[in-house]
């Protein structure tokens, strides 16, 4: 589901994501899967108007959904608009005629599934104007959150925790509570650069004002935007079959069509037979028909034959979903095999002389994936210049030791493992191959510890490292 340079660095899982949020730049961020999802309501401030905004998945960074807009006056339904904004902060001017959905982050990714401005403004359903992270705060490259938050990382016997800082004022304890406000059909927004925005419905302009513009007392005073929940239970993924609710039912399905085997789970068949990914997003609707939104089929099945094989399934509408969603969207995942164990077992042979082959070009090759592969340790620290944040790299340039700052293996270092070619091989993993490094997490550590005395001018230990040859 996902952006080339940083990608430019990889999803993390939800656990140790906010901890890594501000250390490196285009991050894509974690898709969450909740237990539950919600149907918002929200009301302009003048109560003569609301936005119902209705999900079509189970995930919450999606915007597949509708949102309709009604006068609550006149009890009169006005327009729609094709996305789900459930996410974030949605707000409705006075008039009815604005929406405005604002987000803390981008989730960067390439697909329509997600959304990927932290600001959009609606007028009468039709976009009126996309707003990103980086015009809103002027980020240089835009790891950072939208909100203002005075929320500072703690560790406490070996636990990680947030928690207000100890210079906190009250007012910035009222603001990182509640950064996103609407008042007199202006939305205000409180940064992470100390900045307050303001958005005014009417135009779709937004201006920079002075952080300190409301006080305390004035900010304890403003009211809150009116917002209902209605909660229902995600659809857990294998409940959309008519006549079979097993856990991999719709790719056990499939591979009855096709005549071919799910068995993948079983057992260590990976190296045994070749088997087939394919990935499809569906939309159904409460009738059961199914309409394919994305296919991916990355190992050459007949496309035809495939696309006949996912729609001709019997699907079943989810019963637990409020009766005002009318569509819900499934993923199937399936990485199938042909049933005849023979022909399985060639085509594996096959497709590992080809691996191999491409193993070979990889350890030469100067880009993979259009992304460049450093020859050595100092063409490491080049490319991290470039490739990591001003902030990371004055973390670092103000650290002890590389030891103090948190999260390098899991954010840079997995984009580092994965995109060097560390596990698949590539020209920098031989150089650190013949260097005595066997590992690749041990590679990404050396390569961040040595980074570090780069940025310090401390060159002894990594020019003696370059210099070094060991057998392999």
């Amino acid at each position: 589901m996902r952006k080339n340079k940083m990608n430019k660095l990889v999803a993390l899982p939800v656990g140790i994501f906010l901890c890594l949020l501000l250390l490196f730049c285009e991050t894509v961020k974690a898709i969450s899967i909740p237990s539950y999802r919600h149907v918002v309501t929200v009301y302009s401030q003048n109560k003569n108007y609301k936005a119902i905004t209705f999900p079509y998945s189970r995930i919450e960074e999606s915007c597949w959904g509708r949102t309709n807009v009604y006068d609550e006056k006149n009890s009169t339904f006005l327009y729609t608009i094709p996305e789900c904004l459930t996410e974030g902060y949605l707000f409705i001017s006075n008039d009815g005629t604005t929406v405005a959905h604002v987000l803390d982050w981008e989730y960067g990714s390439d697909t329509s599934q997600y959304i990927t401005h932290v600001v959009s403004l609606y007028r009468n359903g039709k976009v009126l104007r996309r707003i990103s992270l980086n015009e809103l705060i002027h980020c240089d490259t835009c790891e950072q959150r939208l909100f203002f938050s005075d929320f500072i990382l703690e560790k406490e016997d070996g636990r990680i925790q947030y928690i207000h800082s100890h210079q906190s004022s009250q007012r910035e304890k009222v603001l990182a509570d509640k950064p996103v406000f609407l008042y007199n059909d202006t939305v205000f927004i409180y940064t992470s650069t100390r900045r307050l925005i303001k958005l005014y419905l009417p135009t779709g302009q937004f201006v920079e004002t002075d952080f300190d513009t409301f006080t305390l007392e004035q900010l304890s005073e403003m009211p809150d935007t009116e917002r209902k929940l209605v909660e229902f239970k995600n659809p857990i993924a294998h409940a959309f079959l008519k006549y079979d609710d097993s856990l991999h039912g719709v790719e056990n399905a499939l591979a009855r069509v096709l005549n071919m085997k799910n068995d993948e789970e079983e057992g260590n068949n990976r190296d045994k037979y070749k088997y087939y990914r394919i990935y499809a997003l569906l939309r159904i609707d409460r009738e059961g028909v199914a309409t394919i939104i994305e296919m991916e089929n990355k190992d050459s099945l007949p496309d035809a034959a495939l696309r006949e094989a996912i729609l001709g399934l019997e699907y079943a509408f989810p019963a637990q979903l409020p009766d005002d969603i009318d569509l819900w969207c499934k993923e199937i995942y399936a990485f199938l095999r042909k049933s005849d164990n023979r022909i399985a077992a060639k085509e594996r042979k096959i497709q590992r002389k080809q691996e191999y082959e491409a193993y070979l070009q990889r350890l030469t090759a100067d880009t993979i994936n259009g992304i460049y592969i450093p020859r050595n340790i100092e063409e490491c620290f080049l490319q991290l210049d470039t490739l990591l944040s001003a902030h990371l790299r004055n973390l670092i340039l103000n650290s002890k030791s590389i030891k103090e700052i948190d999260g390098l293996h899991f954010g840079p270092g997995m984009w580092i493992r994965n995109n060097w070619g560390l596990w698949g091989g590539s020209r920098l993993q031989t150089y650190l191959l013949k260097r005595g490094l066997n590992h690749p997490d041990e590679m990404s550590g050396v390569i961040f510890d040595y980074y570090w005395d780069y940025l310090h001018g401390i060159n002894e230990r990594w020019l003696e490292f370059d210099a070094k040859q060991t057998k392999p």
